[in-house]
């Protein structure tokens, strides 16, 4: 996990607490929740090390969802919205015993669910900027680095089982079923190594196709198509077409007119 882009990098860490740090200032200054009536200087400590701490708190929870729910069939908006409310549970007691630090006379007023509102009520909007801004980061510096020295996200088994074929946009893997597609980051000989236990091939260095959702071909020329199931025409390399015949792919039969 060290080696994750969005979470083990220092530079990462900097500029993640650098934001905590500018969110800590402007909430002191302006004082919400009950907060104004104190001392200035200490409004910016309490609200600085509120948000340094629910960013070591949430951000992990946060990438954790990112990397994790997709591989589990969940949306990352999902995924990421349940952990953040998971780790809120904890970065409420932590903002209830530093107010009682720091105002005991307000914390006092207030009751558990209290703190735990409030503290979803800022958090929310702030790891959801936080993470707009980080993760175009990310993504500005993924189209920067070579391939190879990139992390993939493993594609979910279920939709490996029921892939038609595997296709490769730039940095992406699509993965194409019967009645739809879906973009997954991820490097395509990974891709293709996961999909070892199953039928298939790779036919083309962009194309992966498992052998029963081959409806037909046809050739055009030199160029040898695939027709699947679902209509989708893919290409096939030359020095694949052999290949593919010697293993019975391509049956006079199942060829189109």
């Amino acid at each position: 996990m060290f080696s994750d882009p969005l979470l083990g990098r220092p530079a990462r860490w900097a500029s993640i607490l650098g934001w905590a740090t500018l969110a800590g200032v402007e909430f002191g200054l302006i004082g919400p929740f009950g907060s104004y009536a104190a001392n200035p200087f200490a409004r910016i400590i309490y609200w600085t090390a509120l948000f340094w701490v629910g960013s070591l708190l949430l951000w992990p929870c946060l990438v954790a969802a990112i990397r994790l729910g997709p591989r589990k069939g969940f949306p990352p908006v999902f995924s990421g919205i349940a952990l953040v409310l998971i780790g809120c549970v904890p970065l409420a007691a932590i903002g209830a015993l530093e107010t009682w630090l720091f105002w005991p006379s307000h914390a006092a007023r207030m009751r558990t669910l209290d703190w735990y509102g409030l503290t979803i009520v800022v958090a929310l909007p702030a790891i959801a900027a936080l993470a707009w801004l980080e993760l175009r980061n990310v993504r500005k510096q993924e189209l920067a680095e070579p391939r190879a020295d990139r992390d993939s996200v493993p594609l979910p088994d279920h939709m490996l089982k029921a892939a038609l074929c595997l296709q490769m946009e730039d940095h992406y893997v699509r993965i194409h079923l019967k009645d739809r597609s879906l973009l997954h980051f991820a490097v395509m000989r990974e891709a293709v190594k996961a999909l070892e236990a199953r039928d298939g091939a790779q036919v083309h260095r962009s194309w992966w196709v498992a052998r029963d959702a081959v409806q037909g071909w046809y050739r055009e020329d030199r160029a040898l198509t695939l027709i699947l199931v679902n209509g989708l025409r893919v290409p096939v390399a030359r020095n694949r077409v052999a290949i593919l015949r010697q293993a019975g792919w391509l049956a006079e039969e199942r060829q189109a007119a």
